[in-house]
């Protein structure tokens, strides 16, 4: 699921989001960034000969928000605040609460 794009001159870059953690960045289309991640991380991303790091921030049980923040040598180029699908939170609760169930029978059988 698409979340954000910046544009830098020409270029764009996207990033992506799945309901099991996985960010994708892609920079015009074309995927460069695979990380697994439920807290946030950094992606690096080389563009004519310039490093730029995009990184993302969860803030998943505070307000349901993404921060991503686009930088070059650690400047700051731009910043997006997006709030996080709800479709994306109620399958997390879902699998929370299945998990803890599992656990709780499992944990039942062996003591």
């Amino acid at each position: 699921m698409k979340y954000a794009e910046f544009n830098v001159d020409t270029n764009k870059i996207e990033f992506l989001n799945s309901v099991f953690g996985i960010e994708s960045v892609l920079l015009n289309g074309k995927n460069i960034s695979n990380k697994f991640s439920f807290f946030g991380t950094n992606h690096n991303i080389t563009l004519n000969s310039v490093d730029l790091t995009l990184e993302s921030e969860y803030k998943q049980f505070d307000k349901g928000e993404i921060l991503l923040e686009l930088k070059e040598n650690g400047k700051s180029l731009e910043k997006q605040t997006l709030l996080i699908d709800k479709k994306q939170r109620v399958y997390w609760l879902v699998i929370g609460l299945a998990s803890g169930f599992g656990l709780f029978k499992l944990l039942d059988v062996i003591i």
